[in-house]
């Protein structure tokens, strides 16, 4: 009987990957001026980890375009390299069969494409101009294609990671306010909560989304969580405002509480702190007389000086955007922002004989466009201290010397730059 070879035994077998990929490198068009096979490689690495491409898989290609030369990634070229599976396996520290799956992984990638030659066999030589005369072996002509596409798949890896980053910091700070707070209420023996569910509660969320990736699922969690903070803080704020003595004859009487806390004694003092310009109340004439009809009182320095500038909740919300996510939430006034302002406080840890002495010297205004200012500068990484700056910032105002309008004109640029 005659003995009859089949037509594709000993070569590459041609399936949709191979084709998919031989596709892709007769898409390339050469690299030329600045846009150099260098920048190409640094593309296909920073998009390695997002497309699939490990560790081993990136030194693979590393290892090959070391072989490759600048004119071979000219226009009309092929950039192709021609080493062994024993050399391939001698440079990168693996057997042959490792090799033999990475590269065969590297067409599934579509990162090369195979130039087979008659026999099966690899080689090449190059004339005496450097240029290629003939050459079997790797053809890399899919990365050079590729290059847009993985810097696009790289830009949008790093914005994932930084929205993932920024959403994991605000679970942290959120967890460390309510285990703050549940803490100094457990050693005040404060009642109206049960302080270590809450706590408990929190971690539970925390540990939930060490293991969620998707942003739109972690921000979940944390809108969750800091809704909890909220809620933790108004108790806390609650029981401890509601706890303390009814004024006394001769005592001044100095409306603390934060804004929605009803049906509490507000804090007393016998210190007889008074304000330096204004009363610790809530906004400026017109504002109040918006916000419930309460009788006006002289601006601070501060308000007056936010006022001069053009300084409202808007632009206090555009120019911090990052802290100021919940006045979308809500009506947008003074009232929104104060409370926004005193979460912060809680959040930076700032002690309430800090908040209270920059709303007796600034005015509640003033100390809530302070405190949003101190927020969005530690958020961008210029606080070391929030509680000092804020005590730094009231010390300024006690002579004059702050000026948040110019401040806030400053971050609204640099919101606006990014």
């Amino acid at each position: 009987m005659m003995s009859v070879h089949q037509p594709g035994a000993g070569y590459r077998r041609y399936d949709a990957h191979y084709s998919a990929a031989e596709a892709t490198a007769q898409q390339f068009r050469g690299l030329s001026g600045r846009v150099t096979h260098a920048r190409a490689l640094a593309a296909f690495k920073r998009a390695a980890a997002t497309i699939g491409a490990g560790a081993r898989m990136v030194r693979l290609i590393d290892l090959l375009f070391a072989w490759t030369r600048p004119q071979d990634w000219e226009e009309g070229r092929q950039p192709l390299v021609w080493p062994s599976n024993e050399r391939l396996a001698e440079e990168l520290g693996v057997e042959i069969r490792q090799v033999q799956n990475l590269l065969r992984r590297a067409i599934v990638l579509r990162l090369i494409v195979t130039k087979d030659s008659p026999n099966g066999h690899r080689g090449g030589a190059r004339g005496d101009d450097g240029h290629i005369r003939w050459g079997y072996g790797f053809d890399l002509r899919p990365i050079g294609a590729r290059m847009a596409e993985f810097i696009e798949i790289a830009e949008r890896a790093d914005a994932l990671r930084k929205e993932r980053k920024e959403l994991r910091r605000r679970l942290t700070i959120a967890r460390k306010a309510v285990a703050q707070l549940a803490q100094t209420a457990l050693d005040e023996g404060l009642e109206g909560c049960n302080w270590l569910e809450e706590v408990e509660t929190a971690r539970m969320i925390v540990d939930h989304a060490r293991t969620v990736q998707e942003p739109d699922a972690l921000a979940r969690l944390v809108r969750q969580l800091e809704l909890r903070k909220r809620r933790v803080h108004a108790a806390f704020i609650s029981a401890n405002e509601c706890g303390r003595e009814v004024p006394q004859a001769g005592d001044e009487l100095i409306d603390i509480a934060p804004t929605g806390a009803e049906n509490c004694t507000r804090y007393t003092t016998t210190t007889q702190l008074q304000p330096a310009k204004a009363e610790i109340g809530i906004g400026s004439a017109s504002g109040r007389s918006r916000e419930g009809g309460a009788l006006p009182s002289p601006e601070s320095k501060v308000e007056a000086d936010l006022d001069k500038y053009g300084i409202d909740v808007d632009f206090i919300g555009k120019a911090a955007e990052a802290i100021c996510w919940e006045l979308d939430l809500r009506q947008r006034t003074w009232r929104d922002l104060i409370e926004i302002a005193e979460h912060q406080a809680a959040c930076l840890f700032i002690n309430n004989h800090t908040w209270r002495e920059a709303c007796r010297i600034m005015g509640r205004r003033g100390a809530a466009a302070a405190m949003i200012a101190v927020a969005q500068k530690d958020l961008d990484g210029q606080v070391k201290n929030p509680g000092a700056y804020l005590r730094g910032m009231t010390q300024k105002a006690t002579i004059g010397e702050l000026h948040l309008g110019r401040t806030f004109h400053g971050l609204r640029e640099t919101a606006h730059a990014h």
